[in-house]
């Protein structure tokens, strides 16, 4: 109950935050405060992209992208990676110890159920890799049904990790090319993004339809 109590108060306080991310002038005026912690600021941009994984509502792609604008591609690309990982143990082990309630509390009973069918699959660690690679899927809920199945801890690291590199990376070589000044390619990239997501959710929602008939 106490952390259902403190999840609820820091969605509620943090949300608007990092809504407004997807605003240009407000990554802008943060990029500054990063820049003025020196090298205290990559523990902030680190902390922050582990919050964001654990509290799963919180949109991913600005703090990708903001990573890749104060740390470029590939800096960007490590530090995302790093809180990634530790997101990803903490939301594990706290699933397998509190539960599919807590799951359902955090995305609804019926967003839960359209997963369930990874409960039954014998190609589990395929299914979740394809999945977590896809664009346009939904990699936040997924990171908390997928410990509720019997997937291995390694397995599931390795496979929700390395799944998300290519997504990653494209955010944070967007966000290297604002630093550029290379808009052309700033927005080439979102468009590809774009194109790209689209092309994932079809693929999404082709594999949730067909494994929920079976």
């Amino acid at each position: 109950m106490v952390v259902i109590i403190i999840f609820g108060i820091l969605i509620f306080k943090l949300m608007p935050w990092f809504i407004s991310l997807a605003n240009p002038v407000v990554r802008n005026e943060f990029k500054t405060y990063i820049s003025s912690l020196g090298w205290k600021g990559a523990f902030v941009m680190l902390g922050i992209q582990i919050l964001q994984v654990v509290i799963a509502v919180f949109p991913g792609e600005p703090v990708e992208l903001l990573a890749g604008i104060i740390y470029g591609t590939w800096g960007g690309l490590l530090l995302c990676m790093v809180g990634l990982t530790i997101g990803t143990c903490i939301i594990f082990y706290s699933v397998r110890a509190l539960g599919r309630g807590f799951v359902e509390w955090m995305f609804s009973k019926e967003k839960v159920q359209k997963l369930s069918f990874l409960n039954d699959n014998k190609k589990l660690e395929m299914i979740t890799f394809i999945l977590f690679f896809i664009p346009g899927t939904p990699k936040d809920i997924l990171t908390y049904v997928a410990p509720l199945t019997k997937i291995r801890p390694r397995d599931f690291f390795i496979i929700s990790i390395c799944a998300r590199i290519p997504s990653i990376i494209t955010s944070t070589y967007a966000g290297q090319t604002i630093i550029d000044g290379e808009w052309w390619k700033t927005l080439g990239m979102f468009l590809l993004m774009g194109i790209i997501g689209i092309a994932g959710i079809l693929v999404n929602n082709s594999i949730m339809d067909k494994n929920s008939k079976k």
